[in-house]
């Protein structure tokens, strides 16, 4: 079988997965495979996405990924900067044969935002589309060198929502202005996005990657990772890392109870979230 580009990982820090997954450093020309399944992932995956934009995610998704063409082309996003890591399935069953020829493929081009039965089993559909060996992933940045402004500014036309909530994590920070931010590349990490197939949830996956990136991060020289965490399950794994590193949930936001003000009304627009909170985390590589 051809398997499609990415790094093989040769030291995993002793964290160890099923034989037929590997982890791997994500490379610039996995650009369109971590797009696309991020996107579906946040969309269709989140108990907080998928239920505040319930209907229209597969619309979403797609606008997303091709709005988010240039954040994910910049050199110091977690595509292109070496900070960034995969899970790949190795025995990984293609659907169409043309993608098994080539290690795989994104079908997403193919969709119609105008079809208008676009959302029906639309998350199935856009699953299937996504028809390479990726199954997991974990971007990250290095938090002093976060890219270029019109790159980010795309990543919040996609994601307008973010925008309000880094508002509100920015505010209610605790900790002193000058007391944790780098001074230099190579210091403090900053995650960017995760997500797992959800036809591979349950198998631990996630966890395995978090762990593998705290330990990989600390071997290069970074002091701390700082994470936003939905799932419940995700901030279980960041705020119990292996010792003797540390962590704190600096700020809790309370999705169903956070407002903005818009044509001069008051609204709530994280109140259809499952989810009460999303948690603002920072870990201490400790030695």
């Amino acid at each position: 079988m051809i398997m499609a580009p990415g790094g093989p990982i040769h030291d995993t820090h002793g964290v160890e997965l099923p034989p037929r997954y590997e982890i791997r450093l994500v490379t610039p020309d996995l650009a369109e495979w971590i797009s696309a399944l991020s996107f579906h992932t946040h969309f269709f995956g989140s108990p907080i996405w998928s239920a505040i934009y319930d209907g229209q995610q597969a619309s979403m998704a797609l606008k997303a990924h091709d709005i988010c063409r240039a954040f994910y082309a910049m050199p110091e996003m977690g595509i292109k900067n070496g900070l960034s890591f995969c899970i790949w399935d190795k025995e990984f069953v293609f659907k169409r044969p043309e993608s098994a020829a080539k290690g795989g493929a994104s079908y997403w081009d193919e969709f119609n935002l105008d079809d208008p039965n676009l959302e029906v089993d639309g998350e199935q559909k856009l699953l299937d589309a996504l028809d390479f060996p990726i199954i997991s992933f974990a971007l990250s940045i290095d938090k002093f060198t976060p890219g270029d402004p019109k790159g980010w500014e795309s990543a919040f036309k996609a994601t307008p929502l973010n925008v309000p909530m880094g508002k509100y994590y920015e505010a209610h920070d605790p900790r002193p202005k000058g007391s944790w931010e780098p001074t230099v590349a190579g210091q403090v990490i900053e995650r960017a996005g995760t997500g797992t197939r959800g036809d591979y949830h349950g198998q631990g996956l996630m966890k395995a990657l978090s762990k593998f990136v705290m330990l990989e991060m600390k071997s290069r020289g970074y002091r701390a990772i700082q994470i936003n965490c939905g799932a419940p399950q995700m901030h279980h794994v960041w705020t119990n890392p292996p010792k003797p590193f540390r962590s704190s949930t600096l700020v809790t936001f309370p999705t169903w109870f956070f407002e903005i003000e818009e044509d001069g009304k008051k609204v709530k627009p994280f109140e259809k979230s499952k989810l009460p909170n999303l948690y603002l985390v920072w870990t201490e590589l400790l030695d």
